[in-house]
């Protein structure tokens, strides 16, 4: 009885020693510059409870906002938020190379923290500061943080791959397991990564090392963290919506027990001191102009890649255009004004738009391969519409009929003027015969010179392919 009671006592003092560690993971935040201060106020809060946290990012913190995107140091707006709000580290996100390799290496040495990925290697001239991870020690506990970034079937990151000269990459998954010995230097090792969920999958069943993962890229929203070969996996969907909290017990360099949990940002009341922040870098009438009014709210992002080509094929005058999905970023808008602030939010890249001529079958074959690399959705089109399957188990979609916007068939053997950007000529596989030529326009560009032209705009419902999935 004596000995069972003295276990006891001796268990709960060996409970009462252990240290809580705190986490905080975000990703793809995507400039979403309007809830930073509603993150800054969760992040005071879950510092005051919790004074030793880490407060980590997984990547893309710019591409989607053009007062931060814009300018001459593209996503430095983004960091000094990031410096102000107190971030610990971030990784890369494949938008992180957006602005190419002055743009990074100017956030990167702006920032008060560090940006780690192991599987990125960029040359000394490029001035990009990277390391491949990154130890820290809160109350006696170490906690090691091992960055990845995802490489596509090209061998690069999802970016225009005259932003990626200068840099070589090995898959994560590849690399990852070289980096195990870390888990004899840490007492919690972190993953932090920008991979999308299903690789995240992977690399825990690769890594059981791994304490926790904190992914991003995918844009998937995890309830609570998924538990995958003793791995927790993480992920706070996109733009601010969510943030995870992650809670470590560890005693005697072993973690003892771990839990996520995903808080709704909405709930936060906005800082004050922030919100004055993003005010100040909201104040530039250039974006501000009104260029047209939405009649009815848009709810489908394909209707949004419609007005996109339709503008595009308007200025380079061409019978066809196409926009690829992934260019698309806004999945909605809600009726009332568009300003060029909106314009630059739905097409944040600045891409070239190239004038080519093509034949009806190469046209077919470039919009089919382009979901080969665009996990998106199918190619928004303006001055035709087409039909398509994706078979169970296919790498891209197949098309079974198409017509122009009049009705008449595309003739495999026509030929057509077509407007497409500069990242789908360098990405897709097969492109057509000629090579095109500049236009000298982007498709901003393009959306803003038309856009300002009509006083109303109605493309609520818009839908110019009709996918099947068998």
């Amino acid at each position: 009885m004596k000995k069972s009671v003295i276990l006891s006592l001796l268990s709960l003092l060996g409970t009462a020693f252990a240290e809580q560690i705190t986490i905080l993971g975000i990703n793809d935040m995507h400039a979403n510059v309007d809830s930073i201060p509603q993150l800054s106020t969760c992040v005071q809060q879950e510092r005051a409870k919790s004074p030793q946290l880490l407060l980590l990012s997984a990547g893309d913190n710019r591409t989607g906002n053009p007062y931060v995107d814009c300018g001459d140091h593209p996503g430095a707006a983004m960091i000094q938020l990031m410096n102000h709000i107190g971030f610990d580290l971030s990784t890369l996100g494949n938008h992180e190379f957006d602005g190419g390799a002055a743009a990074m290496a100017y956030c990167i040495n702006t920032a008060d923290f560090e940006f780690v990925s192991a599987n990125v290697f960029p040359t000394d001239k490029l001035g990009v500061d990277l390391k491949p991870y990154k130890i820290f020690e809160r109350n006696g506990v170490r906690i090691g943080v091992l960055g990845l970034l995802q490489v596509d079937a090209s061998g690069r990151p999802d970016a225009h791959p005259d932003q990626c000269k200068g840099f070589s990459f090995i898959h994560p998954l590849e690399l990852a397991p070289h980096y195990r010995y870390l888990h004899s230097q840490c007492d919690i090792l972190i993953l932090l990564t920008h991979i999308g969920f299903e690789n995240d999958v992977k690399l825990a069943q690769i890594f059981p090392e791994a304490d926790a993962i904190i992914g991003g890229h995918s844009h998937t929203r995890v309830d609570n963290g998924h538990m995958e070969n003793g791995v927790l996996v993480t992920q706070t969907q996109n733009k601010l919506k969510y943030i995870t909290r992650l809670t470590f017990e560890v005693e005697d360099g072993k973690v003892l027990a771990k839990k996520a949990e995903l808080l709704p940002l909405k709930e936060y009341e906005a800082d004050a001191k922030t919100a004055a922040m993003v005010e100040q870098l909201k104040a530039q009438p250039f974006f501000k102009r009104q260029l047209t009014t939405v009649k009815r709210n848009i709810t489908r992002r394909e209707s949004m890649g419609c007005m996109m080509a339709d503008a595009i094929r308007s200025c380079v005058k061409t019978d066809i255009a196409i926009v690829n999905m992934g260019n698309v970023r806004l999945d909605s808008f809600a009726a009332g004004p568009l300003t060029v602030a909106d314009v630059y939010s739905l097409d944040p890249f600045g891409n070239d738009t190239i004038r080519m001529t093509v034949t009806g079958a190469e046209l077919i074959r470039v919009l089919e391969n382009i979901t080969q690399n665009d996990d998106h959705g199918a190619p928004c089109v303006s001055g035709m519409s087409y039909k398509a399957v994706w078979p169970a188990g296919a790498d891209r979609m197949r098309i079974t009929s198409a017509c122009l916007a009049d009705g008449t068939p595309i003739n495999p053997e026509g030929r057509y003027t077509l407007a497409i950007n500069s990242y789908l000529c360098a990405t897709t596989e097969a492109m057509p015969a000629d090579p095109g030529e500049s236009a000298h326009i982007d498709g901003a560009t393009s959306m803003i010179k038309v856009l300002e032209t009509m006083p109303e705009i109605d493309y609520a419902d818009v839908s110019r392919v009709e996918m099947t999935k068998e």
